[in-house]
């Protein structure tokens, strides 16, 4: 129960990153606002990193020296922050020829793709059950943000298949943090991400992110700035690492089709429009979320992945 109850902390906060994010885009720039994410976070976690080898009496030079020691962590560290960054790059690019409709839609195509990606490369075993619940799942999720943004302004745009690729490499950075995750802790295995994606973010950012219109003078940057660093980068990263490891990859991409709820009862709300909440497509695809969920977690519960000449069942 924990467990499922940590899954829908992590959704509803991925829900605010998306909400948070239109309302600091008056400030900086998306790129800008990524960079200053991914820097201020990676600080933060550094900091609690220290803090917690002092408790251990742990010698952090020597900490430090282990972390970077294997030439195969860091390149599997480089590979898992370079995908997120990825996704966030396209999803910039994408909304220049877009909409935010458009790419909420095609987001629901990230935990088929990360089905698709542990079949082929994890050789995950793939139960037509589960299968069927990604696809309803899909469809649900597909429901619910029609029934609450309306289905009138979808048409397929320029950006879009620049977006679906940059879902793919979303649920690539999931998929590869179950495959090459388990050398570290959740906290480090946070801070890596952080640290190489900050340094994937800033020859872009410097390029790209117009760092010279950021408002740093505005406590309205400051305030949704910390909050994206804080509650939807920092945490969020840090319950992806536990989560991946302790639920796997599958039941995390499962449980993200429940986002597209929180952002319709936080509009609904904001907009005192909770009657919209009772609108039949919004049920209808409630129910296939609910449905989508039952398929999947009860056929995740016992699947066994394979790592080489290694298997583990989960």
């Amino acid at each position: 129960m924990s467990q499922v109850f940590t899954l829908l902390l992590w959704t509803w906060l991925m829900a605010s990153s998306f909400i948070v994010s239109g309302f600091i885009i008056d400030y900086a720039s998306p790129i800008a606002t990524s960079a200053f994410r991914f820097f201020l976070a990676c600080l933060i976690v550094l900091c609690a990193l220290i803090v917690n080898w002092r408790k251990k009496k742990l010698e952090i030079r020597n900490e430090f020296k282990i972390l970077f020691a294997s030439r195969n962590r860091l390149f599997h560290y480089v590979v898992i922050s370079g995908s997120l960054v990825g996704f966030f790059v396209g999803l910039f690019i994408a909304l220049q020829s877009t909409t935010p409709l458009n790419t909420s839609v095609l987001y629901t195509l990230v935990p088929l793709f990360g089905v698709f990606i542990a079949r082929v490369w994890l050789r995950e075993a793939l139960p037509w059950l589960r299968v069927l619940g990604f696809l309803i799942g899909s469809c649900g999720a597909i429901l619910v943000l029609f029934s609450t943004q309306g289905i009138e302004g979808f048409a397929w745009h320029s950006g879009d298949l620049l977006f679906i690729g940059a879902c793919f490499l979303l649920a690539l950075h999931i998929v590869s943090v179950q495959k090459w995750g388990r050398s570290l802790d959740a906290l480090p295995g946070a801070f890596m991400i952080m640290l190489f994606g900050s340094l994937w973010l800033l020859p872009i950012a410097l390029l790209w992110g117009d760092l010279g219109q950021v408002k740093w003078h505005a406590s309205g940057f400051w305030f949704y700035g910390l909050y994206l660093t804080v509650f939807t980068t920092l945490f969020t990263f840090v319950l992806q690492q536990r989560l991946v490891m302790t639920a796997g990859a599958s039941r995390l991409l499962a449980f993200s089709y429940i986002i597209p709820v929180w952002v319709a009862l936080s509009v609904a709300i904001t907009n005192v429009r909770l009657s919209s909440l009772f609108d039949w497509g919004f049920m209808a695809g409630l129910l296939c979320l609910c449905i989508a969920l039952f398929l999947i977690d009860g056929n995740t519960k016992k699947v066994t992945l394979s790592y080489g000449s290694n298997s583990v069942t989960k």
